[in-house]
């Protein structure tokens, strides 16, 4: 089996890797190639949303060998158009609402590969600071970067750019994208995903500028695009203003300094008052060295700037003055302005004093320092403990708790103070349903502010969650919380039972029993994903079963891919085809078409597992 179509888009990221300006040319050929719309199918399958029906009335049930012919078809002979998306509006926690476009399978699949090509072209160049919609990268890297490399910043500027993506303008995308790529028809098809346009109510609306929110190539092309600003930042920022090796030895503190070594000299031949009278002193200029800063904290002559991106929310910062702060926001500004036709929001783009306020990053409140007396700390080393000064310009990181529980009261599991209430909309779900549903948002917050400072905060919303499971399970079934925790124990598990009576699974929450804090406890991968996509595409194409026949009757020609939303969700309530699939916990099947119109029409709904052609499968 040939793997020529695969290697060719390694060879363009080795390409773009080893040279930063190389332009890339007969892209768009790689739209021909069948091999590319597999891996592409396969990466994309099993998300639960290419169940929901697309403009057309679509979803990728039925994909197939076939349908992947005719899409390249359209590429050859350049007929192909993307159908536009139906547009959604998606609760956010806050109550509001975000638009998200729907788009049909076939356009996903083909987006697939557009993006599998971008980002073999630009994945290599871009900036190590950006974080959003990266392999290998995401908020908890960005964040471990703020922890590890932002001491001593004094300012911090948080950047908001007003409708990033609804305002991205065409024009000025498609003229970066040009930097590096030398093909009209790949830069058309480009134009035409951006062109594609989406229902809203059943009427189409043009996309005049901005990416589509819920497209595969959206988030690529915001990077793309930003990755502008990131240059910037880089050699009009940083630098332009970054200068000195250290800063210089605050004055004041060196004279003190200079005190204690002539105090301790002589020390031990001193006896009696005098020798009490000088270790007096030796304590009053240690601790009075404690009080004053080391570095002399107005020194011009040194200047670090720091930077960070996560899509479109940034934050630069300044260990310099308020007034050079001040300017990089404005430079800041104008080149969003100038160049890629943005506007910063002046009036969402702080500008924080890192030791006295917050700044926002990532759903993280984030200081540079702590407040307190503390000076020194205990330090254990070689297994001797010895005391450390504290300098206090490390990076603090909290949980905002007053907003979590917000967020949950948003989410209905809690009224306005906090008060866990039952979530009446989940009780027509099965138990393990409700358990899952509780459990995946508690392990999701604890996970992701699992590197805060004040994890300990955390168990108001495990209290929360806990109770409104509670609650919600009470409700269920018409008793009491305290009978549903005798009944259901203080994990509130619940047991699944086969014909038998044996316990075939246990759901519980997940809950955290150690609440001490651990900064450093960022949930980052190690491996190099780019390193690998070579090998991982290779299995997902060695793996597809759409070269497979009809599990059902063994038909070799015309098999198309049964899909089914999801498995773990399905409980006792379901039945017919569905259930036999979840007993195979498989989410896609292939079925020739006589077979798969027999499944949605009812007709295989008590076929048994020794019925099906494939043994491997049916012993799934």
């Amino acid at each position: 089996m040939s793997y020529k179509d695969l290697t060719r888009i390694e060879e363009i990221r080795k390409l773009n890797a080893s040279r930063s300006n190389w332009v890339n040319k007969d892209l768009y050929r790689l739209m021909y190639k069948r091999d590319l719309y597999i891996v592409a199918y396969e990466r994309i399958k099993s998300n639960a949303g290419n169940m929901t029906k697309g403009s057309d009335g679509t979803t990728i049930d039925g994909f197939s060998l076939d349908a992947i012919d005719k899409l390249i078809k359209s590429m050859r002979d350049e007929t192909f158009k993307f159908k536009g998306a139906r547009r959604v509006e998606i609760p956010k926690a806050n109550g509001k609402t975000r638009p998200l476009g729907i788009a049909p399978p076939r356009d996903k699949v083909v987006q697939e590969v557009m993006r599998m090509i971008l980002e073999a072209i630009y994945e290599p160049t871009f900036h190590d600071l950006s974080h959003g919609f990266r392999p290998d990268r995401g908020c908890h890297t960005a964040l471990k970067e703020v922890r590890n490399g932002w001491s001593g910043v004094n300012w911090i500027i948080e950047g908001d750019i007003k409708g990033f993506f609804d305002d991205i303008d065409h024009s000025i995308l498609i003229k970066l994208l040009r930097k590096r790529i030398e093909d009209e028809r790949f830069l058309n098809l480009i134009q035409k995903a951006l062109k594609a346009g989406y229902f809203e109510f059943g009427t189409f609306k043009d996309t005049l500028a901005g990416t589509p929110q819920g497209s595969i190539v959206s988030p690529i092309l915001a990077n793309i695009c930003l990755h502008e600003f990131d240059e910037f930042v880089e050699s009009q920022v940083i630098e332009a203003y970054q200068k000195g090796k250290s800063k210089k030895r605050n004055p004041e503190s060196r004279r003190q300094s200079a005190k204690l070594e002539r105090l301790r000299k002589g020390l031990d031949n001193l006896e009696g008052e005098e020798r009490a009278r000088r270790i007096k002193d030796i304590r009053l200029t240690k601790k009075r060295l404690l009080d004053i800063p080391s570095s002399h904290p107005s020194d011009d002559s040194f200047v670090r700037i720091k930077y960070i991106r996560y899509a479109d929310d940034w934050m630069i910062g300044v260990n310099g003055s308020h007034e050079l702060a001040h300017t990089i926001r404005e430079k800041a500004k104008e080149f969003l302005r100038d160049r890629l036709n943005l506007t910063l929001s002046m009036e969402k783009t702080h500008i924080r004093h890192a030791k006295t306020e917050a700044a926002f990053f990532l759903g993280t409140l984030i200081k540079i320092g702590r407040s307190g007396n503390q000076k020194v700390m205990k330090v254990k080393r070689g297994g001797q403990t010895f005391t450390k000064r504290v300098a206090g310009w490390t990076p603090s990181m909290f949980v905002p708790t007053g907003k979590l529980v917000k967020d949950l009261h948003a989410k209905g599991l809690c009224d306005p103070a906090g008060n866990p209430k039952s979530k009446g909309a989940w009780t027509a779900l099965d138990d393990t349903q409700i358990v899952e549903m509780y459990n995946g948002i508690l392990r999701g917050l604890l996970n992701y502010y699992s590197f805060v400072d004040n994890f300990s905060d955390l168990t108001r919303v495990q209290y929360i969650v806990k109770f409104s499971a509670a609650k919600t399970l009470a409700g269920k079934h018409r008793t009491s919380v305290r009978k549903t925790f005798k009944k259901f124990g203080d994990r509130l598990t619940v047991k699944v039972y086969d014909d038998q009576g044996k316990v075939v699974r246990a759901v519980a929450l997940s809950l955290c029993k150690n609440w001490r804090a651990s900064p450093m406890r960022f949930m980052v991968s190690d491996q190099n994903a780019m390193a690998g996509r070579l090998v991982s595409f290779s299995r997902l194409r060695t793996r597809s079963k759409l070269f497979s026949p009809c599990v059902i009757c063994g038909e070799p020609n015309g098999v198309a891919m049964h899909h089914v939303k999801h498995i773990r969700r399905m409980g006792s309530k379901v039945k017919g085809f569905t259930k036999l699939m979840a007993m195979m916990n498989r989410k896609q099947i292939p079925v020739c078409k006589d077979c798969h119109h027999s499944i949605h029409n009812g007709s295989y709904d008590g076929l048994a597992l020794k019925d099906f052609k494939l043994p491997h499968i049916a012993a799934a």
